[in-house]
């Protein structure tokens, strides 16, 4: 596979909630790695179809699942999209991989994310603030990955105003994950059944998904997902 000559070197290493102490996986190695085989000029369209997704005024197109066989450049494009959204719409981002799966469950996954949103959204983080602290520990000790999401997502971004731009217009925010196959089974089941819900949570929230084309995936994202590329 040809590469680039240089890659751009971003650090994604955050630091946790004082008050939540989440666990945040880095994945600052993997991102380099995978915008080491991006080419400048090449995929253009797949780049242009993400824009266009986000920048859309369509307040029903909130999930774009991303779908393709083993080495096709998924999650090279996930790295180009965080590399370029990094200092503008993004607010979280999880990069499974099946090697890492402590890192792989939904409780990990939604942890992580939300403490890099808790980082990346000053609102997010007062209104995440207010979580019951007992309900979220019990939640990941039964790993309730379904309770543990609504506590950490659905109801503090439900909570909270838009956030908007200086003319007071609505600020469109992105969540990225990527190589959801990569998930094993039965946390893939838990997953899947958490991920279907995002397409509920406020319409300025955006979620990019990656995977290959399983059939468990499809039946479950085809009728929640926006986009399917």
């Amino acid at each position: 596979m040809s590469t680039s000559s240089e890659a751009p070197q971003l650090s994604l290493l955050v630091e946790p909630s004082q008050k939540l102490h989440q666990r945040i996986s880095d994945f600052t190695q993997l991102l380099a790695k995978n915008l080491h085989y991006f080419l400048p000029g090449t995929r253009v369209n797949q780049l242009k179809e993400i824009t266009d997704w986000m920048n859309s005024s369509n307040l029903e197109n909130t999930v774009f699942w991303m779908t393709g066989h083993a080495g096709t450049g998924k999650s090279v494009i996930s790295a180009k999209v965080l590399h370029l959204q990094y200092d503008n719409s993004l607010i979280g981002w999880h990069f499974c991989q099946h090697s890492n799966p402590l890192e792989n469950t939904s409780i990990a996954i939604l942890e992580s994310m939300s403490g890099i949103m808790a980082s990346r959204l000053p609102a997010y983080e007062t209104a995440v603030a207010n979580v019951d602290i007992k309900k979220l520990e019990a939640a990941k000790a039964n790993d309730d990955a379904m309770e543990f999401y609504m506590l950490l997502f659905e109801a503090p971004l439900n909570a909270m105003e838009p956030p908007t731009d200086a003319d007071g217009k609505t600020c469109l925010k992105l969540l990225i994950i990527d190589a959801a196959d990569e998930i094993h089974d039965k946390q893939l089941d838990k997953f899947l059944k958490v991920v279907t819900c995002f397409s509920d949570l406020p319409p300025w929230i955006r979620l990019f998904l990656t995977s290959r084309r399983y059939d468990k995936i499809l039946k479950s994202l085809s009728a929640k997902v926006s986009f399917i590329f």
